[in-house]
């Protein structure tokens, strides 16, 4: 069995999420230290930890591509930590691998712990079989998003985060339980909090029709499909249906499974590990970069020569004055 540590999380809402997404996999949950998350969290021995295999899930220099990585043996624990800081470096200098999920969005460049984590879980605990990259022009291929029904407006804020620095800059949401469009202002507030709005370029539009594309691909915990990493979630006219329970697929869609035995319920995961795997399909920018290439101001060069002195009439202030 894999094992999921929370090192110094803060948030206890954080933590709660962690033990979901462990569950999610499967997985057992422990944390280096209480700090007053949960009355009754499991704490991890810090001897212990070092002394196990450790997968840390870290942006760290030299850390590796989480699509790259491969499945780790049973028994490793896979370690996600602060949501400022990072891994401690006794756990990032003991660890025997570092990956990172590759980030290609502008503003919002994190996903949510727990989203991390889970995404993390579903490339290590053997998403294999995985479609090869599309390669050359990424965002030619990218394709739509609907979250469909969210019934948590956390839960769907923290989607939209995810879909952000994932590289979205458009999401459409169909919003039938009133969870993001006019909702009070608390709501409103912990919604676009989740979604770090602050910080996020995202344009989230209205929406439930799906008339203007080709292609619709529906992606839930259990869906009659392959895979989602053995699915084709990209390409020109082709609109990724994330739905929050029941949702009436139009005729000719086509469906996708995301493979975790407790996915069930899981929106932000759900959600995560399919806009995970679809920036994964579309692959990184020709230069070998996951994000788009950074918007360029204004550049100058020299277009002029400085001529040298040369012959010429030298004309004196006063003779200016005849004029």
């Amino acid at each position: 069995m894999l094992r999921l540590v929370g090192d110094g999380v803060e948030n206890p809402a954080n933590a709660e999420a962690l033990v979901a997404a462990a569950e999610m996999f499967g997985a057992a949950c422990g944390f280096r230290d209480e700090r007053g998350l949960l009355p009754a969290v499991s704490t991890v021995d810090t001897e212990a930890l070092l002394a196990s295999p450790i997968v840390a899930v870290d942006n760290a220099p030299g850390a590796d591509s989480v699509y790259r990585s491969g499945p780790v043996r049973a028994g490793s624990s896979i370690v996600v930590g602060n949501e400022r800081k990072g891994i401690r470096g006794d756990v990032l200098r003991a660890a025997s691998r570092t990956v990172t999920i590759p980030m290609p969005g502008r503003g919002v460049n994190t996903l949510n712990v727990a989203t991390a984590a889970a995404v993390a879980l579903h490339y290590l605990s053997g998403a294999t079989g995985r479609r090869t990259v599309r390669g050359t022009r990424p965002e030619s291929q990218r394709p739509g998003v609907l979250l469909a029904g969210p019934r948590d407006h956390v839960e769907a804020g923290s989607s939209l985060r995810s879909a952000a620095a994932f590289g979205w800059t458009t999401v459409a949401l169909d919003d039938r339980d009133k969870v993001w469009f006019g909702t009070p202002r608390p709501v409103r507030a912990e919604g676009r909090a989740a979604a770090r709005s602050h910080r996020n370029p995202l344009r989230v539009v209205p929406g439930g029709s799906v008339s203007a594309y080709t292609r619709i691909v529906i992606c839930t915990a259990d869906a009659d499909g392959p895979p989602v990493h053995r699915a084709d979630l990209t390409g020109p006219g082709t609109l990724l249906v994330v739905p929050d329970g029941d949702w009436e697929a139009p005729p000719g869609a086509e469906f996708a499974r995301v493979e975790a035995p407790g996915a069930a319920g899981r929106y932000r995961f759900v959600t995560g590990i399919v806009l995970a795997e679809a920036a994964r399909q579309l692959g990184p920018r020709p230069d070998g970069s996951a994000g788009r290439p950074p918007r360029k101001g204004l550049s100058y060069r020299s277009a002029l020569d400085l001529a040298g002195p040369s012959a010429g009439d030298v004309v004196e202030a006063w003779e200016l004055l005849r004029y």
